[in-house]
């Protein structure tokens, strides 16, 4: 096609860089593949994040024309060379056979959009209902509120897919050219400009790209003389005099292999690099995209061998956790064993002490009891009976004598506080006087051993000393004690 030369730019606008954190996301292989009117151009395409790379081209004549296993095995031997046959390609569709539209959806959110976008779909293509395959995806910052909405017909999408598919070649996406180049653009560098124009000339026309603040992302093919389709597109999305107009491959990021086959291409394979940082849109069907790069597996591995490394660390830190307890109760307990040794020791003597206190304490009462029980015997004791032997000991009392009725003696005894379970030890007798003769035993109660007398403390009032039996004082000793009463 012969035209005039477009009225572009001369000089390349300047390129910022990306931000540092997302350009160190920036790792990845490309390989990119434009579909042309008669020849297919692919690129591969290293992208670090110190620069990008054309690793090698490739461009397939009249594809159309020969037999998809012929022209298959050229690309398959392109792959073999650069060892890269796990890799799938990107497909930039034509722009004559897709549509790339705007639609601004403010408010709607990510689970609404979907429906907004079927809801508007007929308005945006000229094709049937049924006809048209569609995709779409939120534009960046400041444009999140804007959709980049993909259409072509599904005709042309299975026509496409089934030439690659009979030529062997595995295919991860069908993008717009205005997909391709709005992702390639952003790899490891910003916009050239808020607002700007490219130009790139085709066998059957130009195809123009612009990005303004009224059609954040705009892909056009036209026919005509480039300089009026460049007027006719500036008016349309109304574009500035003083905005940028210049070539699409001089605003593509910097490559050390400039000698591209096609930009289009070139930005597919930069969009294939690093899908993560791409626009979301695919027109290819779910069930016919191919993802054969072995590295798809290395997010699930590393994700594995993290869970796992968190899983051994929680265990291990638990297991230390209970060692480092273990240490300081064994210190706490090595510190204060000593003190804890001589409060036994400290107990163990109270204890022996309290045994000699208690042992001594009984002792010396057994006097008084002794004679609190002999005035008791005295009290009891009918004054005309007569005692001629009395054994009295720790544990009970043995009485011999003479007295008018015996079983009453025994009454007395039951009745008294300090004898119990008194019995004859012998039938009664009667003596020459006509009295009976008695022998009787009978065990003693003696009394609790008094407690040990504790200091009160602070606002108690001192304990009360333990109350005796109440035994009642002894009448005065007849005279002659022991002898007739």
């Amino acid at each position: 096609m012969t035209t005039e030369t477009p009225l572009v730019a001369a000089e390349t606008p300047h390129r910022v860089e990306i931000p540092f954190l997302r350009k160190w996301r920036s790792f990845g292989t490309g390989l990119g593949v434009e579909i042309g009117p008669e020849n297919l151009s692919a690129t591969l395409t290293a992208v670090r994040p110190n620069g990008i790379r054309v690793l090698d081209t490739l461009e397939i004549l009249r594809y159309r024309e020969r037999p998809a296993a012929e022209w298959g095995a050229d690309f398959q031997a392109f792959l073999t060379k650069n060892r890269i046959r796990h890799l799938s390609a990107t497909v930039v569709l034509p722009p004559a056979d897709a549509l790339s539209r705007s639609l601004p959806v403010p408010g709607v959110p990510e689970k609404e959009l979907a429906a907004a976008v079927r809801y508007q779909l007929d308005g945006l293509h000229p094709f049937q209902e049924d006809e048209a395959e569609h995709s779409f995806s939120r534009l960046e910052a400041p444009h999140q509120s804007m959709l980049s909405v993909a259409i072509a017909r599904t005709a042309v999408i299975q026509e496409y897919a089934t030439i690659f598919d009979e030529a062997g070649i595995a295919v991860r996406a069908f993008l717009t050219p205005a997909a391709a180049i709005y992702s390639a653009l952003r790899v490891l560098q910003l916009p050239p400009a808020e607002q700007f124009l490219a130009i790139h000339e085709e066998e059957r026309g130009v195809l123009l790209y612009a990005e303004t603040p009224t059609h954040p992302i705009y892909c056009v093919p036209f026919a005509q003389d480039p300089n009026r389709a460049i007027g006719l597109a500036s008016a349309q999305i109304r574009l500035p005099e003083e905005a940028p107009v210049t070539r699409l491959a001089s605003l593509l990021p910097h490559t050390e292999k400039l000698q591209l086959t096609t930009p289009l291409a070139y930005a597919a394979s930069l969009a294939g690099a690093l899908p993560s940082q791409a626009l979301g849109i695919n027109l290819l069907p779910l069930e016919r995209r191919k993802t054969t790069s072995p590295l798809r597996y290395v997010p699930t591995v590393i994700l594995l061998v993290l869970l796992m490394c968190i899983g051994v660390s929680i265990a291990y830190l638990r297991d230390y956790e209970d060692r480092k307890l273990l240490t300081r109760l064994d210190g706490e307990i090595s510190k204060y064993s000593p003190a804890l040794a001589r409060v036994k020791a400290l107990d163990t003597q109270i204890a022996g002490t309290q045994k000699r206190l208690d042992f001594l304490r009984d002792l010396a009462s057994h006097p008084r009891q002794d004679l609190d029980s002999l005035r008791e015997l005295t009290r009891i004791i009918p004054s005309s009976a007569y005692v001629n032997r009395m054994e009295l000991t720790r544990l009970g009392l043995g009485l011999n004598g003479e007295i008018d009725q015996s079983a009453e003696l025994l009454k007395l005894l039951d009745s008294s506080p300090l004898f119990k379970d008194a019995e004859f030890t012998s039938s009664p007798g009667r003596s020459q006087a006509g009295k009976e003769v008695f022998n009787i035993r009978a065990k003693r109660e003696l009394p609790a051993p008094a407690a040990v007398p504790v200091s009160p403390a602070p606002g108690q009032a001192p304990a009360q000393p333990p109350v005796l039996p109440n035994v009642a004082p002894p009448p005065p000793l007849p005279a002659g004690l022991g002898g007739s009463k």
